[in-house]
Parts: C-alpha cells; sequence; structure tokens
C-alpha cells in the first residue's frame, strides 16, 4: 500500500512529466505553425483584419463588407480579393465581419508586410496566452500545491487544439480569452466599472457575449450592466465619428444577413451545427450558408432555450449564504452557454473551456471528493474531446459522411455540453449546502 510521501511523490512526476511533455509538444507545433494543415493556414483570419485595415487605409472603405454567396469564410473575387492578394497571402481571403473601430489598430499594422504583421500578432497572442495561465493559477489560489497547479495549468492550455488553432489563425478569440478572464477577476472582486467595461468592449466585437450581461442583470449587478451598455454605445458612436455612418449602415445590413444563415462545417460547434450535421446531409468540409427549414428553427429555438432555462433554475437555487463561494460554478456555466448557444461558435473559441475547467475546480477540489469517481474521469474524457483533432478530410475520406463522421466532428460541442452538465450537477448538489473548505484533512464551515 502506497504511503502519503510516495503518493505525493508519484502525483508530483505524472504532473511534471505530463507538463513537459506538453511543453514539447506544443513548441514542436509552434516550430511549424507557419506550414499549411488541411485544417488551417496561418494567418487565414488575422488577413481578413489587414485587408480591411489596407481598403480603409486606400480609401476605399465601402469595400470591406463582401456580400456573402457562396462560401461563408472566403472572399473570392473583388477589390477585397485582390487586395489580400496584393499583400502575398497565397490562399482566398477569409472575410471581416467586425465593427469598423476594430481595424483602428490593424491600419498601424499595415505599415509593415503581412508575413511581418502575422509573426507580430502571433507574439502578442504567445504573451497573453502567458498572462491568461497566469491569472488562472491566481483564481485557484485556494487550493494547495501552487506549483503544482502551476505546471497543470499550463498543460491544460498548451494541449488543447483550439489555442493552438487560435493562434495558427491569428485569431481575435485570444484577446476575447484574455478578456473574459478580466471580467471574472473584477467581477469577482466587485470592481464592476472595470469588468463592465471589458464586457462593454467584447459586446462590440462579438454580440454573443450579451448573455453575461443578461447573468449580471439578473444577479443586480447593475453598475456593471450600466457601465456595459455606455461602453457599447462610446464604442459605437466613436466608430460612427471615425468612419461614417454610411459604412455602418452596410454593416448593420451585413449583420441581419450573418443571423440568417446556418453552418453545418467542422469548425462550428454551436447546438445549431450539431443538429445540422446529424439531420441534414450538408458536408462537414464546407461552409456553404445554408437556409434552414421551420422545422429545424423550431428544433434549435427549443434546444437553445431549454439550456438558457436550465441554467436559469440552476442560479434560482443558489442561496444568498452559498452565492459568493458558488460564484465560480456560476460564471462558468454562463460562460459554456456562451460558447454553444449562438448560432455559429468556431472551435477556436472553445479555448475558453480550459477556464470553465480551472473555475469548477476551485469550488469541486475545496468540496472533495464529492462523486470524485465519476466527476473526475467524465471531466478528462470531455476535455480530451475538446482537445482532441482528426484529419477532418482524411475521417471523410475512410468513413464517408455518416452518423460516426458527424458525431466524431462535433466531439467538442459533445465534451463542452458534459462539462455544462457537471458544472450545473455541482451548483445544485452545493446551492443548498452549507459549504466547508477543506484544509489539512480537516472540513471547516466558516
Amino acid at each position: 500500500m502506497l504511503t502519503y510521501r510516495k503518493k505525493t511523490f508519484l502525483s508530483i512526476s505524472v504532473i511534471s512529466l505530463l507538463t513537459l511533455f506538453c511543453l514539447v509538444f506544443f513548441f514542436i507545433h509552434l516550430l511549424n505553425i507557419k506550414k499549411d494543415t488541411p485544417t488551417a493556414t496561418f494567418g487565414a483570419d488575422l488577413i481578413a483584419y489587414y485587408t480591411a485595415a489596407q481598403l480603409v487605409n486606400a480609401g476605399e472603405i465601402t469595400e470591406i463588407y463582401v456580400e456573402i454567396k457562396d462560401d461563408f469564410s472566403i472572399v473570392n473575387s473583388g477589390k477585397y480579393y485582390e487586395t489580400a492578394k496584393s499583400s502575398g497571402f497565397h490562399l482566398t481571403p477569409t472575410r471581416y465581419i467586425y465593427l469598423p473601430i476594430f481595424l483602428a489598430p490593424f491600419q498601424l499594422l499595415t505599415r509593415f508586410s503581412f508575413s511581418t504583421s502575422a509573426l507580430l500578432c502571433l507574439s502578442v497572442n504567445l504573451f497573453i496566452v502567458i498572462a491568461v495561465i497566469l491569472l488562472e493559477w491566481y483564481f485557484t489560489k485556494d487550493l494547495p500545491s501552487p506549483i503544482l497547479r502551476l505546471m497543470l495549468i499550463t498543460s491544460l492550455n498548451l494541449s488543447l487544439f483550439p489555442l493552438f488553432y487560435a493562434l495558427k489563425l491569428g485569431q481575435s478569440s485570444i484577446i476575447i480569452y484574455l478578456v473574459i478572464c478580466l471580467i471574472y477577476l473584477f467581477s469577482m472582486k466587485k470592481k464592476d466599472y472595470l469588468a463592465g467595461i471589458f464586457l462593454g468592449i467584447i459586446i462590440t466585437l462579438k454580440f454573443s457575449p450579451l448573455i453575461f450581461t443578461l447573468y449580471f442583470f439578473y444577479r443586480k449587478r447593475y453598475a456593471l450592466v450600466l457601465t456595459c451598455i455606455l461602453t457599447v454605445v462610446a464604442l459605437l458612436l466613436t466608430s460612427i465619428l471615425a468612419y461614417g455612418l454610411p459604412l455602418h449602415k452596410i454593416y448593420w445590413n451585413y449583420l441581419i444577413k450573418l443571423s440568417d444563415l446556418e453552418i453545418a462545417a467542422w469548425s462550428n460547434q454551436s447546438i445549431d451545427a450539431f443538429l445540422l450535421r446529424l439531420f441534414t446531409k450538408n458536408s462537414i468540409l464546407y461552409f456553404s450558408p445554408i437556409k434552414s427549414t421551420a422545422f429545424f428553427s423550431i428544433a434549435r429555438y427549443i434546444l437553445t432555450f431549454s439550456v438558457i432555462a436550465t441554467i436559469y433554475l440552476c442560479l434560482k437555487r443558489v442561496t444568498t449564504s452559498n452565492l459568493q463561494r458558488l460564484y465560480p460554478l456560476e460564471f462558468s456555466a454562463v460562460l459554456l452557454c456562451f460558447l454553444i448557444t449562438p448560432p455559429i461558435s468556431w472551435l477556436h473559441y472553445f479555448t475558453l473551456t480550459t477556464l470553465s475547467i480551472i473555475l469548477i475546480a476551485t469550488v469541486y477540489f475545496q468540496i472533495y471528493p464529492f462523486r470524485a469517481r465519476i466527476i473526475i474521469p467524465l471531466t478528462v474524457i470531455s476535455y480530451g474531446m475538446i482537445a482532441f483533432h482528426p484529419n477532418y478530410s482524411s475521417l471523410v475520406s475512410n468513413y464517408g459522411q455518416g452518423y460516426f463522421t458527424k458525431v466524431v466532428t462535433s466531439f467538442p460541442f459533445m465534451g463542452t455540453s458534459v462539462i455544462l452538465f457537471i458544472n450545473l450537477l455541482l451548483m445544485i448538489t452545493f446551492s443548498k449546502k452549507n459549504l466547508g473548505i477543506v484544509k489539512d484533512g480537516k472540513r471547516s464551515t466558516g
């Protein structure tokens, strides 16, 4: 039988080897990040910002929002396409879909070549990842073994395919990851004005974080909500003043058209995409927009509403005395809902599932070992489903586009859904209990 010291030594050895493996694995991939793969091309999303910024600098401002025809993600003709190709990007460019104000830093970046800009953005994103890891380490400060925690958090982040996918594409989701960590930090510390400013920024960039505003409104964090609204208004007015009202009319019409589209491709991991893959014959390899039927629309609205309603009912069960201690679980539940409920939720956003797992751990390991034989293996398997990355072209080539392929393609969505289930289970279980904190093997109810 293993003694306590032997168990401790074994745990340290396993975690150290795991961290070393993840670091080596990550840096090997990082060295090859510029090589094209069937899944991603280096800077494939950054080119959208870079091209739109070039068009603005050249006075071709109305060309940045290109009509969607046969492919949601790319632009294969016109001034936008020609500008991207002249930058040295060797494939068909992706489209720009965000508010004009977010082009401001990229207008400065166009002073450099696209290849140099892509490397600069990669460097910035890597520093952001380090900042996120340190923030997550801070979030777990009430748990023991700081060095082991840092190693585990590093391993969780660096072994996750969506993170590397975001780094390779040059995606803004890495910044959103950091901003959501800051929102959690400031809201936890009751610095609602700062949390509201950061929430307003990401809502202006991507409207689906509105669900966080609804949560904070429900929890009567009115200062946070008001600051968020004022930030959104300030950014919109600044954008209009800087780029003109006509361009924003084009942008708003563009958003309306985008809201009617459905995408079944592998990179979309929302509830809608999961249903589309299972119940339609659309290819997982193509990003062609789909006009959904009335029956499908009703089905997805029912399922989406069911997820949101379930989270709401779980929030109602949390008592005032346990609200502070269960706040990590509440925030995590809203975060996971933000990932799976929008019509389109790209795979690189699922980098944020690491934050949810860490927030769940901050509560769970203070009340451990509640159902450890079920919860811990289930969480590990779910994380593996998100981190897992098949070659989708080979998958289709070997197994066709039957249910096996569709299910494997939907692993990130399914893994995230299981983590949400675990999150809600813990909320329900502990919402009416006087949570005790485990310290030195004894439970305190302070």
